[in-house]
């Protein structure tokens, strides 16, 4: 099979992402890309360049990366303290030279879940102003309420909407770069007139399929996630000085109250014991009092809160 090229235009396997999505989505609204990067990409290259794009901060930094890319302007709208996407403010965030909104949901890097009809109050108004919504699920599945919440069911009611999807995450298939977007057929149009050629692999199509059909590992992986992220944010909420905030992914968000010490010290220090966290200083909105951890098992994640402990009492 590898021996060959693969399929420029793999409609049989589109079909089959549509049918892992669901909500009557059909082989013609779906796009795919070597990872959700290179459609977070692909999206500002249809664009008019010199354009604004609306970015609720803090967020991943690819959104403002791509908009850079071609010579357009990227707006923040910070977030308040609780995550909580405050719709006004983003609305007044919006000009006339804005062609673009870029959200994640769940969010990142917090974990926080919008309601459906918070993101669509901004979908809809973004469509009467002729501007592409664009809403990151890549951290979707984790979700309990992931299936009430996504957006795929609404890009057959507005043609301004993009939903982005990766295996990256739930699947924890970082090297095989596949990614998905899901639209309208007008825009899956124009998005695949600038995608590069050849960008998605034979290897990376079987992958996702096997994957996708892998009902146990979805239905454990969602399970013990949940489990392990409760226990693990209860074991952080009783060190001193932390405060974890809530999260329906496979992350937590942390900040650090004590200002004795910083995300990027802690990070240091745990390095030496062969422990990584994301230092969160680099997020635009967000400073060196935070950090975010990757829930693993339940010996991981004991070891890393004590040795978190540890680290904490040594620094006050």
């Amino acid at each position: 099979m590898i021996k060959f090229y693969p399929d420029p235009n793999p409609v049989e396997f589109k079909a089959d992402v549509a049918k892992y999505v669901g909500h009557g989505v059909e082989e013609e609204n779906i796009i795919l890309g070597n990872g959700s990067i290179e459609l977070i990409y692909a999206i500002t290259e249809i664009l008019p360049r010199g354009f604004n794009a609306v970015i609720p901060v803090p967020s991943f930094s690819e959104y403002e990366k791509a908009v850079l890319r071609v010579d357009s302007k990227p707006v923040f709208v910070q977030l308040p303290e609780n995550f909580a996407l405050e719709t006004e403010k983003i609305k007044n965030a919006v000009t006339g030279d804005t062609k673009i909104m870029c959200i994640c949901n769940p969010h990142s890097p917090s974990g926080t879940l919008y309601s459906k009809e918070t993101v669509l109050d901004l979908v809809d108004f973004c469509h009467k102003k002729d501007i592409i919504f664009s809403v990151d699920e890549n951290y979707i599945e984790f979700a309990e309420k992931g299936q009430e919440t996504t957006l795929a069911d609404m890009v057959k009611e507005y043609e301004n909407l993009f939903v982005i999807r990766s295996v990256t995450k739930f699947y924890g298939m970082a090297g095989i770069r596949l990614g998905y977007g899901i639209a309208a057929p007008n825009l899956v149009e124009k998005l695949e007139n600038v995608r590069l050629p050849w960008s998605i692999n034979s290897l990376a199509s079987c992958a996702t399929l096997a994957a996708f059909n892998d009902t146990d590992f979805i239905e454990n992986t969602k399970r013990t996630i949940a489990k392990e992220r409760t226990e693990l944010a209860k074991s952080l909420n009783e060190i001193e000085g932390l405060h974890v905030y809530p999260s329906v992914t496979n992350f937590l968000l942390v900040k650090i109250l004590n200002r004795k010490t910083t995300s990027t010290k802690l990070k240091e220090a745990l390095a030496k014991e062969h422990m990584l966290i994301r230092d969160c200083c680099t997020f635009m909105g967000l400073d060196d009092s935070f950090f975010r951890i990757t829930v693993r098992s339940a010996k991981d994640n004991q070891k890393l809160v004590q040795t978190i402990k540890q680290i904490l009492s040594k620094q006050s």
